[in-house]
């Protein structure tokens, strides 16, 4: 995709455009009526309540219309997800008679002096609140202390955090580490211990992806049969991974797993595994819910998934910002948890992040 994407919602917008990716409501609006049919790459947006049944959405807001910028690091279908949720917190939101006008932003790549540059256009603009999803933390963080001492709390939130700065709080995954574990030593087990096993690494300097792959790596030290082969960067590629999975099928007849440690890897992986017909003869684990993993883990060419609770980052994150914008407190850090799913439960979970886009689902 070319470009930028940069959407301001106001709570009527919202109440339209519920359904729409990020990339498509920065070209024009279109019906909330949508196929029946989900597709590679769609929304997550089926889902319209909260993992955490605990959470107090209690709170009354002390003015009527509030105003957040949210940058994040790319524009990719994980962060639909996390948007369904800021949506539906917006929404709620109106019912209580307040305004969430908020920018949903990121580049067409990663890009860390872009997202500083867009911090910094942000506190020129005149936003209660900047929300950032971190790309590279050195970098943001003194971006994000910069904007504090202007006077506008900023606030993380998704993938990673950044505690050593003056950020406000944070609400995401606070255990990437844990998730690389998980992944690996069900993989691991899965492969009775021995073999062969390559792993997809993500993008370097990605803090989310370089932790589960300290946790895929130091998880698989505790199996002395088994040995990696090898280790590629694929940049959040599909493309990438599929080729670089093709490439280790011919160079390792023998491979036996294959781990990956973010949301666009394990769709490259399986297609490259499931096209050479050896779907299940592999074992694979990968991160998160694009609807063709989903459709992978039904078939039995991925083995596990390990799927972020995102709906209720993006819901919590506004809950969290207007109480902070409020001058309220809120927890420093809040953690979302992710699920691991088997194919036993992908029916389940498409149709939970797909909604009645779900039904005849195709890859």
């Amino acid at each position: 995709m070319k470009g930028k994407e940069f959407v301001s919602l106001t709570v009527a917008a919202v109440m339209a455009l519920s359904l729409l990716t990020g990339c498509e409501a920065s070209k024009k609006s279109v019906s909330s009526k949508t196929s029946s049919v989900a597709k590679a790459g769609d929304s997550a947006t089926g889902k319209t309540v909260l993992a955490d049944k605990t959470f107090d959405t209690s709170y009354t807001p002390k003015k009527k219309v509030y105003k957040i910028y949210c940058t994040y690091k790319n524009i990719h279908s994980w962060y639909d997800a996390i948007k369904a949720g800021v949506d539906a917190a917006v929404s709620d939101m109106s019912k209580k008679g307040v305004e969430v006008d908020y920018v949903w932003y990121g580049p067409a790549q990663p890009d860390a002096v872009d997202q500083v540059n867009s911090i910094e256009t942000a506190v020129g603009q005149g936003y209660d609140l900047i929300a950032v999803d971190v790309n590279q933390p050195e970098t943001t963080a003194k971006a994000i202390d910069k904007a504090v001492e202007k006077g506008v709390p900023v606030a993380t939130f998704a993938s990673s955090d950044v505690s050593n700065c003056k950020r406000s709080f944070f609400v995401g995954n606070t255990d990437n580490y844990g998730d690389g574990c998980t992944l690996a030593k069900a993989v691991c087990e899965k492969m009775g211990g021995k073999g062969q096993l390559a792993i997809l690494a993500g993008t370097m300097g990605a803090a989310s992806h370089e932790d589960r792959l300290r946790g895929f790596k130091d998880t698989i030290a505790q199996y002395p049969d088994i040995k990696i082969v090898d280790t590629r960067r694929d940049n959040d590629s599909v493309e990438k991974a599929i080729s670089i999975t093709e490439s280790w099928l011919q160079a390792y007849p023998d491979l036996n797993g294959i781990l990956c440690n973010n949301m666009s890897n394990p769709v490259g992986a399986c297609q490259a595994v499931k096209s050479a017909g050896k779907s299940g003869k592999i074992i694979i684990g990968g991160m998160d819910h694009d609807l063709r993993t989903l459709n992978y883990l039904k078939d039995g060419t991925l083995y596990i998934a390990q799927v972020q609770n995102c709906y209720d980052m993006g819901y919590k994150l506004i809950y969290y910002a207007v109480e902070t914008i409020d001058g309220e407190k809120v927890p420093d850090s809040t953690a979302v948890g992710s699920t691991s799913v088997y194919a036993e439960n992908a029916d389940k979970f498409i149709k939970m992040l797909y909604g009645d886009k779900a039904d005849g689902a195709v890859q």
